[in-house]
């Protein structure tokens, strides 16, 4: 690598550093992070004993853990790894889109990665999508160097490899990519016998965690998710929220249809990126079918491979020799001009909290919290310091008179002492289908109001 580029892949670096600390505070610690949090803040035994019936693996929890020694109880503190993570995986991006083609697919490549949205909110959640990301790119750039008998390359792959799936269970997937690599590509299949032989401690060093891994698959698979199989649209959807825009994401698809025909797959930059980016696809769209999963975010693996895709089109789609700065310039004007890092993601816990207390007006009015997870939220908005004390948040809760409402448990208590209780319904159908926690409420209070202080939330007063 010349001086130039190595200033170059530098700038990509630090800048997208820059760009990921911005706004880190701007959306509210909402969804999964809390739960984060709570996890990150256990004591390691705690901490592995709940991994049995969590479904992610500790490596995150562990480095949050570490983080929340000297991090303050803050949102944009405590994302500040994850858009670490994001900005880091540029490099390992960078150096693999450069072997794979040439130094201005790989700036293009870097760029797209940095200016897309889809990425941008992943670098701004307290979740391991991040970290994710980063190991897998490094993941990829291991295998090419294993290709090419670079040193200490087989360490360096059994190494990221390790660490991947004790991130995310579909690091299994990403190992999965690998082995399609080594088998049909030739410029990867020189890595057949380094990446077998990295293969091998890996699996035996994963089987202590293995077993919950498995529990934790054969459990989803048995009682399936709440979620429901998605459309063929789902598809094409992945497709324009790695692209920022439908419109960006239709003209990215023509740019990648022309590649493909001019270069008949005979481009390695092209071939790598199509495995790496559709083959997760729909491999996942296909098994939604038999157990439904986020593909939103459970793609966040593949994603790199798409920047890469269509960075590497844009050189193959035939634009004169005089315009081939044109075409990268204007695929990265594209994502720049539908980048909206500043948007907030409109979930506002805090306004939940306020309504509460407004109703509550200082009595102790019973707060019942549907489904349970979202206890979490509400606990960071209550005090951020009870998620501090896991072992203690539920005791902590039934202090401040705020209860998980389950199948009507603790109801019967609730509704002979008091005229007046508040629900927060989070998504209440996924833990109690069939409505028992309401028809118990309102057989006792007549007088029910209902409010939306958040998307997807609902704040239910019944009174006598």
């Amino acid at each position: 690598m010349t001086n130039q580029e190595r200033w170059i892949l530098w700038t990509l670096v630090l800048g997208g550093f820059v760009l990921k600390c911005l706004w880190l505070g701007r959306n509210e610690l909402a969804h999964d992070e809390p739960f984060s949090v709570l996890m990150a803040h256990r004591e390691l035994g705690d901490l592995f004993a709940q991994l049995k019936d969590e479904n992610n693996p500790p490596l995150h929890f562990l480095v949050m853990h570490v983080w929340c020694w000297v991090s303050p109880l803050e949102e944009a503190w405590l994302r500040l790894p994850s858009a670490v993570f994001s900005a880091l995986a540029v490099w390992p991006l960078f150096l693999l889109a450069r072997a794979l083609a040439n130094t201005q697919v790989a700036v293009t490549t870097a760029l797209l990665f940095t200016v897309c949205n889809y990425h941008f909110g992943f670098a701004h959640e307290v979740r391991a999508y991040a970290l994710f990301t980063l190991l897998t790119c490094t993941a990829m750039w291991m295998l090419w160097r294993a290709a090419h008998q670079m040193p200490h390359a087989v360490l360096g792959l059994f190494l990221t490899d390790l660490l991947l799936i004790h991130t995310h269970f579909l690091g299994w997937g990403v190992l999965g990519l690998q082995g399609l690599a080594v088998v049909l590509l030739s410029v990867f299949r020189p890595a057949q016998r380094p990446w077998l032989i990295s293969l091998i401690p890996t699996v035996l060093l994963f089987i202590p965690y293995g077993i919950t891994f498995l529990h934790r698959v054969r459990s989803t698979v048995d009682t399936g998710t709440w979620l429901t199989a998605p459309e063929l649209e789902e598809v094409y959807n992945m497709v324009w929220r790695w692209s920022n825009a439908p419109v960006v994401a239709v003209l990215f698809l023509l740019v990648i249809t022309i590649a493909l025909v001019r270069s008949r797959l005979g481009a390695p930059a092209i071939t790598f990126a199509v495995l790496w980016a559709f083959v997760p696809l729909v491999a996942l769209f296909l098994a939604s079918y038999i157990s439904p999963v986020f593909l939103d975010r459970y793609l966040v693996f593949a994603a790199p491979g798409f920047a890469l895709l269509v960075a590497a089109s844009v050189e193959w789609c035939g634009l004169p020799h005089r315009l081939q700065r044109l075409g990268p310039a204007l695929a990265v004007l594209a994502m720049v001009a539908t980048f909206t890092p500043w948007k907030a993601n409109g979930l506002r816990p805090s306004e939940v909290h306020r309504q509460v207390n407004e109703l509550r007006a200082g009595r102790d009015i019973p707060l019942l919290i549907q489904p349970w997870w979202y206890t979490h939220t509400y606990a960071w908005q209550v005090d951020p310091h009870l998620l501090t004390y896991p072992v203690h948040l539920q005791g902590s809760l039934i202090a401040h008179h705020i209860f998980t409402a389950v199948e009507g448990h603790a109801l019967p208590f609730l509704t002979d002492q008091h005229d007046e209780v508040l629900v927060i319904d989070a998504g209440a159908e996924l833990e109690d289908p069939l409505g028992s926690v309401r028809r118990e409420l309102e057989a006792v209070y007549p007088y029910v109001e209902r409010s939306e202080p958040s998307p997807k939330i609902t704040l239910w007063r019944y009174r006598r």
